[in-house]
């Protein structure tokens, strides 16, 4: 029974997660309401399994995982987009933001648990995060929305981990000094902030997803720091 209790908390989560995201999609008919609402119910339990087998990878194939993700994820982006009552780059970055909510967790399974050989290069790897975060953050500041920064945060943290999957050795050395770089950055951000007289909550948030991604990352990663 002990060898059965990762696949069992699956499946009921799963059958928590189906039926009451259909209720209400049926008594709501909101899209995204209803996926997050099923996703949030699914994922501690799979959370739980993943973290419980031994070989996850048997009942949970990284890639149809990633799969999984990227299309829930790309079915909030479109809902918002198109249900949008006000500015549609607002929405749609909102919608990315809960699109990236949903898929990341799906890509961090699978690139931990891909091999290293399949991935790309970590440096590219990383790059493309910090360059794709700093898209998101950019748009979030000029539209003067929050949810770009939040996007940002969730695309910085994955680019990091993934690097780090992909083989890219990050000393605890580095670690800290891009804790500390990040702080230095979000304080900057405040300080030009202040300077222009254009605080706002997306001016905040934006100095808090620069200061917290590298502080994630370092507390996602220092158990293992020892053994790189």
């Amino acid at each position: 029974m002990n060898r059965r209790a990762p696949e069992l908390a699956l499946l009921t989560g799963l059958l928590l997660a189906a039926p009451i995201g259909a209720f209400a999609l049926w008594a709501t008919g909101d899209i995204s309401r209803s996926l997050l609402t099923g996703v949030g119910l699914l994922y501690p339990f799979a959370l739980y399994a993943i973290y419980h087998d031994d070989e996850p990878t048997t009942v949970l194939p990284p890639r149809a995982v990633a799969l999984a993700g990227t299309a829930v994820g790309a079915v909030l982006v479109a809902d918002a987009t198109v249900t949008a009552t006000g500015g549609v780059a607002e929405a749609t970055l909102r919608g990315t933001f809960l699109g990236l909510l949903v898929a990341v967790p799906a890509w961090a399974y699978a690139v931990g648990y891909a091999p290293a050989r399949s991935l790309p290069d970590g440096r590219a790897v990383l790059l493309a995060g910090a360059v794709g975060g700093a898209a998101l953050l950019l748009a979030g500041l000029l539209l003067g929305t929050p949810f770009g920064a939040a996007a940002a945060l969730l695309v910085w943290v994955f680019g990091a981990l993934a690097a780090r999957s992909a083989g890219l050795a990050v000393t605890p050395t580095a670690r800290l000094g891009a804790v500390a770089g990040g702080v230095v950055l979000g304080v900057a951000v405040l300080f030009a902030a202040l300077i222009a007289g254009s605080v706002s909550p997306a001016a905040v948030l934006s100095a808090l997803a620069l200061a917290l991604a590298p502080a994630v990352f370092y507390g996602l990663t220092v158990e293992t720091a020892s053994f790189e």
